[in-house]
């Protein structure tokens, strides 16, 4: 699956290469698959704020491509259907000018412009991560948002706390929302005597603090050999495992070390790699269900045909997995092929107390260089109003009133492919609540190097066995400042 943000190389993608040293008898796996949006999101939507104050008979420049979102053909149509109709019907003289660039191509298009002096006015759907790599080149929305009367009461304070940048100020309104939460197996929770998952952020689980430490046990008793014995029965087989008990499908380190607590591999400096505590307790975690407790696959499991090599989710042989809403569509095609009958949606263990959900967003961003912000900020406030282009785009509203609407055509496209299971979709209103701030998509400098340092260690946890955790996590951090310290700064002209 494909989130928002300057990406790291998902878990899936590394299977691959991770197959070729580990299964060099095997063919090589194929990644999770991404498929189309499953959800038909709302049939209506809230009508946008009617802004103040911009010029007319002026062109502003809609830049999409920083991220996937909205770069396919399917939603590039859309995006063009929206402009036409709003370049017609708008009273205010404002002309918008669509540019969608490929995604791959599209950071590099657009630092060239920035560096030329012709910066496009409107950057978006944006995820934190990727509009933190432009970070001092984006427009604070403060003055705009008030000058407006943008009713931000409609957003989770804390969602709109993640566009909060301490250099740019408020750089978005959120858009879109992806919680992270723990999707789990019911008809193996029924098999193993276990009741469902917490689904209200604080609540116990069979009378203990619903923790990563009493996930481990659940875990536990939630991993199968082909005998039945579990993993901390006598006689265990670790060769033969028939189920798991956790997966972190589709995790990064960074997004592994989220479900802990929310940090930054970088200090508020800019420019010095820093780690917190529990992002090595995570590390630790993980490292310790796959080879020592065995409740978690390894990368040759998880590349395993038995695992669905890399959409373990769907495989009916894990029993719960840290998961985003971006997964669902993989779990099956049709009701009679579908290895997994029944499932639901719990709350993300807590950590030192906290509870943390690994949540990716997308906004609409004006950059600085923009020559009429109140009238992109005019156009951006009709972007995220149409109904049109959020239908297209498939994710979750950020703004709390639509989220209903968009379960219940959640819930019509589910029907047929899971007859009678119902899904706890207050959840991710729970988790919406308490994001990781900083995100774990956030930008670091030397991004694309940072991010293969950081995917080669993550690679490195899921292959090795015998590994000095902190250790590793000590070499990292120096890999990580030897990048940071090569980077250049963006320079707007």
């Amino acid at each position: 699956m494909v989130r928002s943000g300057i990406s790291l190389t998902s878990r899936a993608a590394a299977l691959a290469t991770v197959a070729a040293v580990a299964l060099s008898a095997c063919n090589s796996p194929s990644p999770t698959p991404t498929l189309p949006p499953l959800i038909t999101p709302l049939a209506t939507q809230t009508p946008a704020p009617t802004p103040t104050g911009p010029a007319s008979g002026t062109t502003i420049r809609w830049f999409v491509g920083l991220d996937p979102l909205g770069t396919t053909t399917a939603q590039a149509e859309v995006e063009k259907g929206f402009v036409a109709s709003y370049n017609k019907m708008n009273r205010d003289g404002i002309t918008i000018k669509l540019e969608v660039e490929p995604a791959a191509t599209a950071a590099d298009v657009l630092r060239s412009e920035m560096a030329l002096g012709n910066s496009p006015d409107i950057i978006g759907p944006v995820g934190v991560g990727t509009a933190g790599g432009f970070d001092g080149l984006l427009l604070d929305l403060t003055s705009e948002i008030e000058k407006n009367n943008v009713d931000m009461a409609a957003y989770d304070p804390s969602v709109v706390k993640v566009f909060k940048s301490a250099d740019s100020g408020q750089i978005g309104i959120p858009y879109d929302i992806t919680p992270g939460y723990i999707w789990y197996n019911k008809d193996a929770f029924a098999k193993a005597g276990l009741p469902d998952l917490p689904t209200t952020i604080g609540a116990q689980y069979q009378g203990q603090t619903w923790d990563w430490k009493e996930m481990a046990k659940v875990a536990a008793q939630l991993t199968l050999d082909k005998t039945g014995k579990k993993s901390a029965d006598s006689g265990f087989d670790a060769k033969n495992i028939v189920q798991y008990g956790f997966d972190c499908q589709g995790c990064d380190a960074r997004q592994l070390g989220a479900l802990f607590g929310a940090t930054s591999l970088l200090a508020s400096d800019g420019k010095t790699s820093q780690f917190s505590p529990f992002w090595t307790d995570a590390m630790s975690w993980y490292y310790s269900a796959m080879w020592s407790s065995h409740t978690a696959p390894n990368a040759t499991a998880e590349a395993s045909t038995q695992l669905a090599e890399g959409n373990s989710q769907a495989s009916g042989a894990v029993a719960m997995n840290a998961a985003w809403i971006d997964s669902i569509g993989s779990i099956a095609t049709d009701s009679k092929t579908s290895k997994v009958k029944r499932w639901d949606i719990g709350i993300v263990p807590s950590w030192n107390t906290a509870t943390t959900s690994p949540m990716t967003a997308d906004t609409f961003t004006i950059t600085r260089a923009s020559k009429n912000p109140d009238a992109a900020f005019k156009a951006v406030l009709a972007i995220m109003a149409d109904a049109s282009l959020l239908k297209a785009y498939g994710r979750e509203p950020a703004k709390k009133a639509d989220r209903p609407a968009y379960f219940t055509g959640l819930d019509a496209k589910l029907a047929p492919l899971f007859p009678g299971n119902q899904v706890t979709w207050s959840v991710l209103d729970e988790m919406a609540t308490v994001p990781a701030s900083p995100s774990p998509d956030s930008g670091l400098p030397a991004v694309s190097q940072a991010g293969s340092d950081i995917d080669a260690f993550y690679v490195k946890l899921q292959t090795t066995t015998g590994l000095d955790v902190k250790a590793e996590v000590t070499k990292l951090q120096a890999a990580l400042q030897k990048d940071y310290d090569a980077v250049q700064p963006i320079v707007n002209q």
